[in-house]
């Protein structure tokens, strides 16, 4: 595959990527209303296991470098959102909600690294 394909699958997948993580936010808010970036966290915990997995597709050989790159750093790359993690976690704590700021941090922090790892496991067992 040409660079300059390979820009253009991952731009096209990178906003799909932004597209996905948009619909799941807001069908998550119109499913579960509440002040809590439940939304958010879905997306970034599904996120990581996302890459995980397609790390350890890509080092086992399971897919090609190019798909790999246009998958995990075009489409969960711009499906995952560290800034509107950080700013909705911001957000609940200058309102006041310490603890649901603490919360929302750690609940994705530990669980998104936990599900890489359970990504990448998965592939190497399978």
């Amino acid at each position: 595959m040409s660079e300059n394909l390979l820009i253009f699958h991952a731009a096209l997948a990178g906003a799909l990527g932004a597209c996905t993580r948009y619909g799941v936010d807001r069908l998550l808010h119109v499913m579960i209303p509440t002040s809590f970036p439940s939304g958010i966290m879905v997306v970034n915990l599904s996120g990581a296991f996302m890459a995980g997995w397609l790390a350890a597709a890509a080092v086992s050989g399971r897919i090609e470098e190019p798909l790999f790159q246009v998958l995990a750093l075009g489409f969960a790359g711009s499906y995952t959102t560290f800034s509107g993690w950080m700013v909705q976690s911001l957000e609940l704590f200058l309102s006041g909600y310490e603890r649901q700021a603490l919360v929302n941090l750690l609940l994705t922090l530990v669980p998104g690294w936990l599900l890489t790892l359970a990504g990448w496991w998965l592939v190497l067992l399978w």
